[in-house]
């Protein structure tokens, strides 16, 4: 009802702003030319990933995603992520496929069959088929499972068949990258070269000169000292995708005074028909626009002061409406006190009649299926047949025969078992009784039940206050003004939004596949306006409708895939340039320091600087700066010892070392464990990089902004 009432709420509004819509196309448009659009969502190495594919995709993952959660209902954003992944799985395919094709590679039947049925089976299989008594993979449960799929519902084959072709999938992928991955070596002379690296040490004495203490005001930065550190560190500035930089301001619609006046008097007018109501659970059904649990529950269950207020009353007791703080009113009724426990253990068998599509076979009708099941109920009364033997011999569920019939644990509000707990209230440990079930008469066996606790239902009634239609229309009123007042001024942006009272926000390096932004969800919009081929930087968007908040955003940058130019990082990278100067004046300093003086101790004295020690190899790093310079470690094991030397210029220093010791790597003949640790490591960097490395060469071509 609730959803019903925004509708209503806010048609007038909707009305207008489909209307303004409408104008606004039509005028936009008129006197363009036809510009063409995309037919297709993608295009991978020259095979199209058509519309029409591509959605039937999407709806079948979404109904496996409703089947798999038991909800009939996904959200916005659900849905949106659903689409990437589908994409992405598309993408996928085709590349592999193209890989697969060329090698010949495939799963036979009789391979499928093993993978499913053999002595070692899938990983799925595993997952999926275990004892839930044991959590031990059961191969009986899987032949059990396959001898009655063809008496299932048609909705569980076709997930068999999804289920298999999963399987099979996931097999040939694995061969595939089993294939690469063995197809390395390392050699020996490799390893060893290694195990030297790691292990071969050189002690030093060393001087690292403090470029810090040269002042920037000395510092006179060229062109080409820019060119030169950006020549020299183009990989940092390579973006492997674009990437659009936005401000925004956001405007919430949030509820007036006067909403808040109007929701109050709606509630009370509410309260007095649910205080009358013979059937309050059911009008609160009916009216909330909140559900609660209108089970039994514990003390500390129900929201707020409810909880206290409902655990010291008495059945029938009232609590008039208030205020909960978060923008709603509540109310209450207490309908019942008991005291019940919060699970049951027991077990039961089934006894079905012809019609209930439970087990095709049985032919008995439902008057014949209720004197069998009174009939069991009073053998088990006069004599010790044990319950599980009847169970396996006798229930008709189909899983009888391997878990005797039993229910295991079962929670008090759980729907499943719900006929089960309400007989169990009234039931001692053993006793037996028949229950009418919607597939059949079963007798159900209470085992064990925990100890009762004091219980309450409660039936709480919820309105939310909102804003109104005028309230909604006021807020895009001042999100529209803001947007006017920007045109042709777009520098003014972040002041108009301190004048205006709402705070500017950034969202960063936003993707063209991204749904939301820093604070925004399901901003798609948004993204699709700043990745638009005629917006511009500076560009102010039109005002956005985000579901109970009015958006106004400005394109601040935009970073197109590739290296980025020499000028768009220049004050990025400027500190980086002047340190590299720095660096440079230092090692002349020392040099002309060296020129008159080869004592480590006066070259220190000179330069303010201490000597330090430490040990080096040639891949490990410790805290001192020197042992993580990598020109400058290299430059070391190229040395002569016992000769001072210097200056060494890196990136992060410039130093004076003196080598006093070489230790060498001890000799190593057996690299048997190197050898398992560098496939191990291959093996992993081949699952994780293999797709990504064959999809940087794969020509895709992505239309995903023209459709969603």
């Amino acid at each position: 009802m609730a959803v019903i009432q925004k509708i209503r709420k806010h048609s007038g509004l909707a009305i207008t702003l489909i209307g303004v819509a409408i104008a606004a196309f039509i005028i936009g448009d008129f006197g363009k030319k036809n510009r063409g659009r995309a037919n297709d969502i993608g295009v991978v190495d020259g095979e199209k990933i058509t519309y029409t594919e591509f959605n039937n995709k999407v709806d079948e993952a979404i109904e496996m995603q409703k089947e798999n959660s038991g909800s009939d209902r996904i959200t916005e954003d659900q849905t949106f992520n659903t689409r990437q992944r589908t994409f992405d799985q598309l993408v996928k395919n085709i590349i592999l496929e193209e890989e697969f094709d060329k090698l010949g590679m495939t799963v036979s039947d009789a391979e499928l069959f093993d993978q499913v049925q053999g002595k070692h089976p899938h990983r799925f299989i595993l997952q999926y088929f275990t004892d839930p008594k044991t959590g031990v993979y059961d191969p009986a449960l899987v032949l059990n499972y396959l001898k009655n799929l063809d008496k299932m519902e048609p909705k569980y084959k076709t997930q068999w068949l999804q289920f298999e072709k999963a399987i099979k999938e996931d097999r040939r992928d694995t061969k595939f990258y089993n294939l690469i991955a063995k197809g390395y070596y390392t050699p020996k002379a490799l390893l060893n070269l290694n195990h030297v690296q790691q292990t071969k040490s050189l002690k030093i004495r060393y001087i690292a000169a403090n470029y810090a203490s040269i002042s920037d005001s000395l510092i006179k930065l060229t062109p080409e000292d820019y060119q030169k550190f950006y020549d020299n560190n183009t990989n940092f500035f390579t973006t492997p995708e674009p990437y659009r930089d936005i401000d925004y301001v956001v405007f919430e619609v949030t509820p007036s005074e006067v909403d808040k006046k109007n929701t109050a008097a709606d509630v009370a007018k509410i309260y007095t028909e649910f205080s009358a109501a013979v059937d309050a659970q059911t009008y609160t059904s009916a009216n909330t626009d909140a559900k609660f649990d209108t089970g039994f529950v514990k003390k500390g269950t129900l929201p707020g002061k409810l909880d206290s207020l409902m655990f010291n009353s008495k059945i029938g007791t009232l609590v008039e409406p208030f205020e909960t703080g978060n923008n709603a009113w509540q109310m209450a009724k207490l309908l019942d006190i008991q005291d019940r426990p919060d699970s049951m253990q027991g077990s039961h068998i089934m006894i079905t009649w012809d019609g209930t599509n439970l087990n095709q076979n049985i032919k008995r009708t439902k008057e014949q299926a209720k004197v069998r099941a009174d009939s069991i109920a009073a053998t088990l009364k006069n004599n010790k047949t044990p319950f599980a033997d009847l169970a396996r011999q006798l229930s008709d569920f189909p899983n009888a025969k391997d878990d005797a019939g039993s229910l295991g644990w079962f929670m008090d509000g759980g729907q499943q078992y719900g006929l089960f707990f309400k007989e169990g209230l009234t039931m001692k440990p053993n006793d037996v009784r028949v229950v009418e079930t919607a597939i059949g008469y079963s007798i159900f066996k209470l085992t064990e039940k925990t100890k009762p606790v004091k219980k309450v239902q409660v039936a709480i009634l919820q309105r939310n206050i909102e804003p109104s239609t005028q309230t909604f229309q006021n807020t895009y009123l001042r999100a529209s003004t803001f947007q006017g007042q920007l045109k042709g001024n777009t520098s003014a942006f972040e002041n108009l939004a301190m004048k205006t009272g709402v705070p500017k926000r950034n969202a960063p390096t936003v993707r063209s596949v991204d749904n939301n932004l820093q604070g925004l969800q399901n901003a798609r919009e948004i993204v699709r306006w700043a990745y638009g081929e005629k917006t511009e930087i500076g560009e102010v968007s039109a005002v956005f409708d985000l579901t109970g908040r009015y958006v106004v955003a400005v394109l601040k940058e935009k970073i197109e895939e590739g290296i980025r130019p020499l000028e768009s990082v220049k004050s990025r990278i400027e500190p980086a340039v002047k340190n590299a100067k720095k660096i440079e004046i230092m090692a002349k300093e020392v040099e002309n320091i060296m020129k008159s003086t080869k004592d480590l101790a006066a070259i220190a004295s000179r330069l303010n600087a201490r000597i330090d020690t430490t040990v080096v190899t040639f891949i490990s790093m410790n805290q001192y700066p020197i042992t993580r310079d990598a020109p400058v470690v290299g430059k070391l094991f190229t040395l002569p010892t016992h000769t001072i030397q210097g200056p060494l210029q890196g990136k992060m220093g410039v130093y004076v070392v003196i080598i006093d010791d070489v230790i060498e790597a001890a000799p190593k003949a057996d690299f048997t464990v190197e050898n398992q640790q560098i496939a191990q490591s291959i093996q992993g960097r081949v699952v994780n990089g293999l797709f990504d490395a064959l999809k940087k060469t794969a020509k895709i071509k992505d239309n995903r902004l023209l459709f969603y």
